[in-house]
This record gives C-alpha cells, structure tokens and sequence, in this order.
C-alpha cells in the first residue's frame, strides 16, 4: 500500500492502490481550499499565528473527543502527504477509488491546529491506553509510550519516508513506515519493530512530529500546494 504524487493534478492527491493498475485522483481544486482571507479570518480567532493550511484530518479524527475514542479503541490512523484519515475513510477511498467525498468532507488545519486538535489529543489517549493494557507501571516517571519503525525512528529517515508519499500508521502505542506495516499480517509484530526505537511522549513530540512538520511543510511546496495563494 503505497502512495505517489503526481504534480499535474490541481489537488495534488493521488493514492496508489496497492494490488491494482490506476490509482484514485481527484481533479481541479478540492473543496477544501479557502482563500488568503478567508483563511485568515478563520485562523486567527482560534489563536494560530501561522494561516497556511499544512493539514487535512477526517472528519472522524477532526476533534479532540473523537481522536480519543477512535484510538483508544485501537483505531488505525493514516498520515500521507498532509492528510490523515482513519480506517473507515481509509477503506472508503480503496473501495471507490476515489478520494472526493473523504476530502470534501475532511477539515483543513494548520501545523498548530493539527497540533491542538489532533496531536496532543492522541498522545493523551495513548498514554491512556497504554496504562490500559499495563505498559506503564504506577511508578513510572517518564515512560516509553511510542515504538517506531527501523526506517523512521530518525529524521533523515522519516523524511526519506514520507516525503517520498508514503504512509504512516499510528496504532496501539506503534508507529510505522508502510513497508513494516505491511509486513505485520506474515510476520511478529515484536520481529518487524525489534531493530525501531522506544521513545517518551517527549521525544515522540521532538523526535517525530516537530520533524514532520518540517518535512510536511516542504513536501507540500514541492508540489505546489500552496500555489493557491498566489492566485
């Protein structure tokens, strides 16, 4: 299950069906994108000082509250190319083909947004969850609550990763690159991660996302996505 961009398309949203011959693709420009001043009027009453919209999240995973009960139900979570969608949108886009209906109805937000609202919301959850199923003792100060890949576990790794178009996937305490991923159905889940890195919510903020938002941000405006701005 991979991903690839094709720069020709206004939307600059292609998936690339793992299995099949074409790819599902959305033409001219998606619903979601606002004008400077409409983006701004919106943003900053919410307190965000940088408008550029670096972020699309599904409507399932668009709140705080449905962040945390989507995971804490061992929900699956999908971050490609500035999006992030759970597993019914997931599932909703390879069974169409197509991506227009989940990014019509996906929200638009900023790094900062995206931080607020989906972030922090699923470090919360995890931390809980993971206390859950007893990961974290009653005395732990600072425990290790995420597990990444081998291939992401650094910035220069993940940077190969994502802004190549492929997917994250986030579940259970785990994030992985989609090469691992798909290996889990064949293969331990303990084997595929046994060579990634154990990491604090602190160092999973630092380590992962901060780096992100950087490789995000540039993948973004290598294929033109903020050229809706200038027009």
């Amino acid at each position: 299950m991979g991903a690839v961009i094709d720069s020709k398309e206004k939307a600059y949203f292609v998936a690339d069906i793992h299995g099949r011959q074409t790819g599902a693709s959305v033409d001219g420009t998606p619903a979601f994108v606002l004008n400077t001043d409409q983006i701004h009027g919106n943003y900053v009453k919410l307190g965000i000082e940088h408008a550029r919209l670096t972020w699309l999240v599904c409507p399932h995973l668009s709140e705080r509250e449905k962040v945390f009960n989507y995971y804490m139900s061992s929900g699956l979570i999908i971050l490609v190319m500035g999006k992030c969608f759970c597993e019914t949108c997931l599932d909703t886009i390879l069974i169409k083909d197509d991506l227009t209906e989940v990014l019509r109805e996906s929200r638009p937000m900023t790094d900062k947004h995206f931080q607020n609202n989906f972030i922090n919301p699923l470090k919360d959850s995890n931390y809980h969850f993971t206390k859950m199923v007893g990961y974290i003792s009653e005395n732990e100060d600072r425990p290790k609550t995420w597990v990444t890949c081998s291939h992401i576990s650094t910035s220069d790794g993940l940077k190969e990763v994502y802004s190549t178009g492929g997917q994250l996937f986030i579940f259970e305490s785990y994030i992985t690159c989609h090469e691992c991923f798909d290996k889990i159905p064949t293969e331990s889940l303990v084997d595929v991660l046994y060579e990634g890195e154990s990491m604090t919510d602190e160092c999973f903020q630092s380590n992962i996302i901060d780096s992100l938002y950087t490789i995000n941000y540039d993948s973004l405006e290598a294929i033109g996505h903020f050229d809706f701005e200038r027009v």
